[in-house]
């Protein structure tokens, strides 16, 4: 009796390694692109958590019958909380933007001659910390690659207005 010869099983070297070329050229499309969006919905956490911590401070004023600071670093998008002069509150602060978001800038323009730190009243309002009328400054968050940038607008009354524009 004979056996009928069977066909090799298995893939060739050859086979293999167009497998493997083919798969590192779309990998090799893929991995900038990934690697923007990633950076984009890390700078979406850190514009979604201002606005929250905003709000945050105006409620606390009001309640409190206390001033409430939020105070901006121009550049390296980090901010400090503090309530009625007193220590910073960690968790209504950005102190490690520049580690946690490279590259990600942030710029503050405001209507007033001081800084751009936020002084919510006992009335919730924002003044200029020194008695003059209330401010209102934008934020302007850009990623590094300058794909993504983030308008808020932080009106007197502590609301904050965010827009978002996707550069061309």
């Amino acid at each position: 009796m004979r056996h009928a010869a069977r066909p090799p099983s298995g893939f060739t070297l050859i086979e293999l390694l167009v497998t493997i070329a083919v798969a590192a050229l779309l990998g090799m499309l893929v991995v900038p692109n990934l690697v923007s969006m990633v950076q984009s919905g890390k700078t979406s956490v850190l514009v979604n958590k201002f606005p929250q911590d905003v709000a945050w401070a105006r409620n606390l004023a009001v309640t409190s019958q206390q001033p409430v600071q939020i105070a901006l670093s121009n550049g390296n998008c980090q901010w400090v909380a503090t309530v009625n002069g007193g220590p910073t509150v960690a968790e209504h602060s950005m102190t490690n933007a520049a580690t946690q978001y490279p590259g990600v800038t942030c710029t503050i323009t405001t209507n007033a001659p001081t800084t751009g730190n936020l002084d919510f009243n006992s009335q919730g309002f924002i003044t200029d910390g020194v008695g003059g009328p209330p401010i209102s400054p934008t934020i302007t968050v850009s990623t590094a690659n300058g794909q993504q940038t983030w308008t808020m607008q932080v009106l007197s009354s502590g609301s904050v207005i965010l827009n978002s524009n996707t550069a061309s």
